[in-house]
């Protein structure tokens, strides 16, 4: 017998398999995939942090954050000073939200809701980023004295609230709400209950845009 011969009998049968599928896909029944939606909006809690602008203004900004992390510090420097002329028309209110991603922030956390005792919450975020970018170890308890000292708050009042670690509970709350609601990472913002990651300017820019027609 051939080769040919030999072989003639599995050939006929890869051939007809071939067919039969071919028949299958072309000529079977269609599946149709579930659509994925290309956004996806979550009604967000604001936390009980005192707001920048009015809470009443149409659009709503709600950032995650770490004190000690870089990305956040560039939205402080690069990306606050755009939103700043829309929060003082009353169209954009922007909530931070406690996300510690670095432990060794919480401090600077519990440190921020000790200002915002003396109303001075965020003048206390902004120059504690700010301090952070600029290379000072903003996690020292003696940074974040002199910060308060920068700030004329009361010092005795500051101190005592600090040593008590008075609102670490409250850091570890909003930290566990945003691990609920899905963030993975700081920052990540939520405008309007849209979900941006990252400081992703021109896409919160193209969000605000459209937002604002």
């Amino acid at each position: 017998m051939s080769n040919l011969n030999r072989y003639l009998p599995t050939v006929i049968i890869v051939t007809l398999i071939i067919v039969a599928g071919y028949f299958l896909l072309t000529k079977g029944p269609k599946v149709q995939l579930p659509s994925v939606p290309t956004t996806s909006v979550q009604e967000i809690n604001s936390g009980n942090l005192p707001p920048l602008g009015n809470p009443q203004a149409p659009i709503k900004i709600i950032e995650f954050g770490d004190f000690l992390c870089p990305f956040c510090g560039r939205a402080v420097l690069e990306l606050y000073p755009q939103l700043e002329p829309l929060i003082q028309q009353g169209k954009v209110v922007l909530y931070f939200r406690d996300f510690v991603v670095h432990p060794q922030a919480t401090i600077i956390h519990n440190a921020s809701r000790c200002a915002n005792e003396q109303n001075k919450y965020w003048e206390f975020n902004k120059e504690a980023f700010k301090k952070f970018m600029t290379g000072e170890e903003i996690a020292k308890k003696e940074i974040l004295i002199k910060l308060a000292q920068e700030l004329n708050l009361d010092l005795t009042s500051f101190e005592r609230c600090l040593n008590d670690n008075k609102y670490v509970q409250d850091v570890q709350n909003d930290t566990q709400y945003g691990i609920s609601i899905g963030v993975q990472g700081t920052p990540t913002f939520f405008i309007n209950g849209q979900k941006i990651e990252g400081v992703n300017i021109p896409q919160i820019q193209s969000t605000l845009n459209k937002l604002l027609k």
